[in-house]
């Protein structure tokens, strides 16, 4: 009876010390291991980013307070088995073969906020696969997604980050490679139902492949959940965990999704510069690659050139040989369709751009975009040029002293008067585009030119080359042919003001303001 007294005692001793050193029940609770529930996926080819993995945590346990419970099936979970766990983290397991009621336990941890969640690579394996249904929910909690392809070959990809501010991107750099990574596609893009932190930048594979998205996040979470969640796409290689962005993301998610880090508030502060934040618009830009050799060389150029100008996560651009993919309710999701030397290729698509341009879209053509002759026969072309036909060019290309005709507009307020454009074949239209009270004439050729060529020669003539019609979001340029056109710092620049232009009109609102 006395041992107890004195036990009794000491206890009350302690909680007192305790609570004088400000450690509470909250705080007691924190400094408990929290219960980590792992799916892990073993064997196969993944077996090495798995293995590697459970490796890294068992090392990381005891810095990160964690108590590691490690299975390699979701079939026999017992019910109300995750319901005990802080985390639960998907190594590679994929959403089929959960037992029904270990489905049900998922569904109501992740929706009531019991514990959080951490996704690689297999966790969006949605589909119907080893004779499972997809799982229905699984698939609304990534996003709406079906699995459609991956890049059976591997290759190496650019991540740039979009939310730098969100606490599992702490510490990442903008932009990281990610090494030998299977990169999957799916039917839709999660992007309208998740909020993504990163995408991988498809021009960048190190590999020469078909299987592309477009607009592809690689990393995400679901706000709409009450856990907090995040899924990465990668995961494939043991590779990844001599990556220090990697790590540093998977520590990140793992203090993010047991509570340890709250986002940071949102500063109010005044700079001269505007940093974006995540990609602020997508541009499409259509190219024909059977054109002839010229056209190609300039249209190539110009990609590259473009691709460029998406450094920094400032916006997106998808690539496209046919339009064909591209009905109004999708090209209305572009701030701009950029045309090089290639136009709309049969009825339906043109009356998709027409729609998508009658109802505020943005438009950047090249040189052969808006070529048209008597066999065209596409009227609406003429209106919303402004012009006539073609009616004559120089050739072969040359250089040509060119006037701007404004100093006031945006596309032209930074170039000189009058500057040496780069080789290319100029076209010259009847009627002249000036004689349109609703066209802006930017540039043109200068009648010093005149005789211009040598074998095809203009010896007179209105000879606009860039311009815009008041009544569209648009510019037309007649640069665009042959290797040339991006030998020029100020035609370069010509070509990003007329970019930035159209896109700064854009019916939502100026992104560069945001």
């Amino acid at each position: 009876m006395g041992n107890c007294r004195y036990l009794g005692i000491i206890v009350l001793l302690a909680t007192c010390c305790l609570t004088c050193f400000g450690m509470n029940e909250e705080t007691m609770d924190s400094i408990q291991p929290r219960r980590v529930l792992v799916l892990a996926e073993r064997g196969g080819l993944h077996e090495g980013f798995t293995a590697t993995g459970l490796q890294w945590l068992d090392e990381q346990k005891e810095r990160l307070n964690l108590e590691l419970t490690v299975l390699e099936t979701a079939e026999e979970i017992p019910q109300g088995e995750i319901g005990k766990y802080r985390l639960v983290l998907q190594l590679n397991h994929p959403p089929y073969a959960w037992s029904e009621a270990a489905q049900r336990d998922m569904e109501e941890y992740i929706d009531s906020g019991r514990g959080g969640f951490i996704g690689f690579h297999h966790a969006t394996l949605l589909g119907e696969f080893d004779g499972y249904p997809m799982w229905e929910w699984f698939s609304d909690f990534m996003g709406k997604i079906r699995y459609k392809n991956y890049i059976a070959d591997k290759t190496d990809g650019t991540v740039q980050v979009e939310d730098r501010e969100h606490p599992v991107m702490k510490d990442v750099p903008g932009t990281f490679v990610i090494p030998d990574d299977e990169w999957y596609t799916y039917e839709t893009n999660p992007r309208p139902n998740v909020h993504v932190l990163a995408h991988v930048d498809e021009c960048s594979y190190s590999l020469q492949t078909d299987v592309k998205m477009g607009d592809h996040p690689v990393v995400w979470t679901n706000p709409a959940k009450k856990a907090r969640n995040v899924y990465f796409q990668f995961g494939h290689s043991r590779l990844l965990f001599e990556n220090a962005a990697f790590v540093t993301l998977f520590e990140n998610a793992i203090r993010w999704t047991l509570g340890d880090t709250d986002p940071a508030p949102a500063q109010e502060e005044e700079y001269a510069a505007n940093y974006a934040r995540a990609p602020r618009f997508k541009a499409l830009v259509h190219y024909e690659p059977h054109a002839e050799e010229a056209h190609v060389q300039f249209d190539k150029q110009a990609i590259e050139f473009l691709h460029k100008l998406t450094y920094g996560e400032g916006w997106l651009m998808d690539v496209t040989t046919s339009l064909a993919d591209y009905p109004y309710e999708k090209l209305k999701e572009y701030s701009i369709v950029v045309s090089l030397n290639a136009a709309p290729g049969d009825s339906a698509q043109r009356a998709a751009f027409e729609q998508y341009m009658e109802n505020g879209g943005g438009w950047m053509g090249f040189h052969a975009s808006g070529y048209n002759d008597r066999n065209t026969g596409w009227p609406w072309l003429n209106k919303f040029l402004g012009c006539g036909m073609f009616y004559c060019n120089n050739w072969p290309p040359q250089p040509a002293l060119v006037e701007c005709e404004t100093g006031e507009h945006p596309v032209t307020g930074t170039l000189p008067r009058s500057f040496v454009a780069p080789a290319s074949e100029f076209y010259q239209w009847q009627p002249s585009p000036r004689t349109n009270p609703d066209v802006e004439i930017l540039l043109s050729i200068s009648p010093k030119m005149y005789p211009f060529g040598l074998k095809d020669v203009v010896k007179f003539g209105d000879f606009p080359i860039v311009w815009t019609n008041r009544k569209y979001r648009m510019v037309y340029l007649n640069m665009g042919h042959g290797d040339e056109c991006f030998i020029d710092a100020t035609q370069n620049l010509l070509f990003v003001n007329a970019f930035r232009w159209v896109v700064s009109r854009d019916p939502e609102g100026d992104p560069f303001k945001k």
